[in-house]
């Protein structure tokens, strides 16, 4: 049996252990019901309108439901996707229902286990999806394709388009679409925010409704976005690159891993891919040694399909709020800022731009969460934004060193009274 590097096992278990039920191979659930080839796309292909909420981590009082809907690959072939629902004791209200936010995850991982409907804890919990439910606002939540339902009807593989954006936008926009069929209560107005990977999803959300309008889109927010892993300074822009190799190869037949990988990094994401890791434990696998190849940035098909794929510099359908960390050790801030300047430059919009000192990628959502809670109630109360890109620098009240950074915690099921005390 081959030997993992160390802490991997650890990480894969904890991984394991946040599965609400198990693998999603052995949830029925997740089966791609035999008309996905043929609906047409946002169509509702299955659900769970109340799942067992004792299976997962959620707020009290919060509800959950779970389905499937019709999406589309960067291509345009038609594919199913699985999402969540997730609902506010008493909703906020508008004219035609409850105001919808979809929510748009960062990285989870590349296959099917790492769907967040699959995890006890959503993923991302209270860092937003959580805040965003008890704020009162109803969430529809992708998993993206390829995370969740693993398979086509047909038994063929779905592949995860790792940071093809558009392929990210195409399952929010068609989620909402489907979580409205579902749920008539629902209004048909609806804000998108993403964070990370989803935060290019958002992004990319912005820059598709600018060529083809989208009902009821009512704006984006993108918290530490991604933009283009080419112009990424830091290492870890290695790790999104070979993370990106399989979806590359889906969507250009003439691509292969191996002009980007070496032999020892196609034999690394195959790993990530065998056992199934998570983010973190991805990461651990990918990291300390020589994954790309040193020329991996001049590969014709890679630059390509970044231009398809990438942030920035594209028109865009305001209003777009922006915010980010100006500590971020995964995706460079000035990267961020050079792809809001070069897209305000080209095509004026209602953009805003927060930035975030001393804040690091992940911790953005709880930084600016007043910012970006405001800014959803703005956009259903219908006020009006200005076509000028505005640029802001959040002031902290306290010192730097006086702070929590980086999240120190996570949830765990209570098995004894004392663990959540109360009646």
């Amino acid at each position: 049996m081959e030997t993992l590097p160390d802490g991997v096992a650890e990480s894969l278990e904890f991984e394991k252990r946040n599965w609400a039920k198990g693998s999603v191979l052995d949830d029925p659930f997740y089966e791609a019901p035999h008309e996905a080839s043929e609906s047409p796309l946002g169509t509702l292909l299955k659900i769970e309108k109340n799942v067992d909420t004792t299976k997962y981590l959620l707020p009290p009082t919060t509800a959950f439901s779970r389905f499937i809907y019709q999406s589309e690959t960067l291509n345009g072939s038609k594919v199913p996707v699985s999402a969540y629902v997730l609902w506010p004791y008493s909703p906020r209200s508008q004219p035609d229902g409850y105001p919808v936010v979809a929510w748009a995850h960062g990285t989870s991982g590349f296959d099917a286990n790492a769907g967040p409907s699959h995890h006890k804890n959503l993923w991302q919990h209270f860092l937003a999806p959580y805040q965003i439910a008890l704020y009162g606002y109803v969430v529809v939540a992708t998993d993206y394709a390829g995370l969740g339902v693993g398979k086509h009807s047909s038994g063929e593989p779905i592949v995860h388009e790792y940071m093809a954006s558009p392929s990210q936008a195409n399952d929010v926009i068609h989620s909402v679409r489907a979580a409205q069929a579902a749920f008539p209560e629902l209004s048909k107005r609806f804000v998108v925010i993403g964070h990370s990977q989803g935060g290019g999803a958002a992004w990319s959300v912005a820059q598709r409704v600018a060529i083809q309008d989208v009902s009821g889109y009512l704006g984006a927010i993108a918290v530490s976005p991604y933009t283009s892993v080419l112009e990424e300074p830091n290492e870890f822009a290695t790790i999104l690159a070979a993370a990106m190799c399989p979806g590359l190869a889906s969507a250009v037949p003439e691509f292969r891993p191996g002009d980007l990988l070496t032999a020892e990094g196609e034999k690394r994401l195959e790993m990530v891919h065998r056992t199934g890791a998570a983010i973190s434990s991805a990461v651990a696998l990918l990291s300390g040694v020589d994954i790309l190849k040193p020329n991996w940035r001049d590969n014709n098909h890679f630059r390509e399909y970044l231009q398809r794929t990438c942030n920035g510099g594209k028109a865009v359908k305001g209003p777009l709020l922006i915010t980010h960390g100006k500590s971020d050790p995964v995706l460079s801030p000035t990267v961020v800022e050079n792809a809001v300047k070069k897209t305000a430059e080209r095509f004026p919009s209602a953009i805003q731009y927060v930035s975030l000192p001393n804040v690091t990628h992940v911790s953005a959502l709880a930084a600016s969460q007043h910012v970006w809670m405001d800014w959803i109630a703005d956009r259903f109360a219908g006020r009006e934004v200005e076509s000028t890109c505005r640029w802001d620098e959040l002031a902290c009240a306290r010192p730097h060193n006086a702070q929590q950074i980086d999240q120190n915690w996570y949830l765990e099921s209570a098995t004894k009274p004392y663990h959540a005390p109360g009646p």
